[in-house]
């Protein structure tokens, strides 16, 4: 079933065919196995949760779509009539009614959030929290200087535990800033400035525990280009570090409080490591040393944490499947720069 073929009237039936999970085949059997015993039992009641939100929501639509076309219907007599008459009523009622129609299957996804979706990230420990309403600290991020200047900030999924004994938080993030921009005015041909919004970043913002705090404050970013890196006063009290490898230092640009701290942090093993992760996540990396954690933002328009269409069956094999993949390439972070070892860092 798709949003068309719902609204046109198809069949909501409950869903009772085969869960088929993807993994690695090492794995397979102890994500099947966790599966079967905590998530498959709780998938069947929330299946039938789902056929109800879904007749509730057709129901209303079509009440909807009565009501937008009776007003629809009193919007034409009121023109030919000469009577008064308001012609955006019909838009604006069929906006508003379209948001209270799918009110129920908002509501189901919500509730799959909160029930579901922690009872999925116990898989990769007890100590694993999922939450809609934690946050990372913003004030330290900032301080840490590994984000870009914004306005403001939504905050998605956050994510919570311990791997290999390192601490691992990740938060999504959507920061946007105010942009004046300059744009021709058809109607008086003439340049006027308007403001529009602009997303400044999007993508998963992760803190890593150290064995150690830091003495310094080092930032690794993107290669920004030339003199700009110097003159940068979103980077003000931090100064130029220049490392002996010429790859390394065609791909990131380092600052640094510490000159000789920044050195040992980046000796020659870890900036391979950090290099072959950057490859790993499309060379979309910056991080920073700062206090006693390794920051790092990987921008992606992508959510990746969510769930799916709400026209599949409950079974959630699919999001469980695919939050284990995405787990895993965040651990590949804490295996590939070797946190869980006390070399390096």
């Amino acid at each position: 079933m798709n949003i068309l073929t719902f609204i046109l009237g198809s069949p909501i039936q409950t869903y009772r065919g085969h869960v088929g999970l993807s993994a690695d085949l090492d794995e397979l059997p102890q994500l099947e196995a966790y599966y079967e015993e905590h998530l498959a039992p709780i998938s069947r009641k929330y299946e039938n949760k789902r056929v109800a939100c879904l007749k509730a929501a057709r129901k209303r639509l079509y009440l909807s779509l009565m009501i937008v076309l009776g007003l629809s219907l009193l919007t034409v007599i009121g023109y030919y009539s000469g009577r008064a008459y308001f012609p955006p009523l019909p838009l604006l009622a069929l906006v508003g009614l379209s948001w209270w129609s799918f009110a129920p299957t908002r509501d189901f996804k919500h509730l799959v959030q909160r029930d579901i979706y922690p009872l999925m990230f116990k898989y990769f420990g007890d100590d694993f929290v999922y939450s809609r309403e934690m946050r990372l600290d913003m004030n330290r991020l900032v301080a840490a200087k590994v984000l870009p200047q914004y306005d403001k900030v939504s905050f998605g999924d956050y994510i919570q535990g311990r791997y290999k004994g390192v601490e691992l938080t990740v938060n999504e993030l959507t920061l946007t800033k105010n942009v004046q921009v300059e744009e021709l005015d058809a109607s008086t041909n003439r340049r006027r400035t308007v403001t529009r919004t602009e997303t400044q970043f999007s993508g998963l913002v992760v803190e890593l525990s150290s064995h150690k705090a830091f003495i310094g404050h080092t930032v690794v970013l993107r290669d920004r280009g030339g003199l700009a890196n110097f003159l940068s006063d979103s980077h003000a009290g931090l100064v130029r570090v220049k490392l002996e490898d010429p790859q390394f230092e065609k791909e990131f640009d380092v600052f640094s409080t510490d000159q000789v701290e920044s050195r040992y942090l980046l000796n020659k093993a870890f900036m391979e490591r950090l290099q072959e992760l950057a490859k790993h996540f499309g060379g979309n990396i910056q991080c920073a040393f700062f206090r006693n954690k390794l920051i790092m933002s990987l921008p992606n328009r992508r959510t990746r944490f969510q769930m799916q269409s709400i026209f599949n069956g409950a079974t959630f094999s699919v999001e469980f499947s695919q939050i284990n993949r995405e787990m895993k390439q965040l651990f590949a972070i804490i295996e590939v720069l070797k946190l869980n070892q006390h070399t390096g860092l």
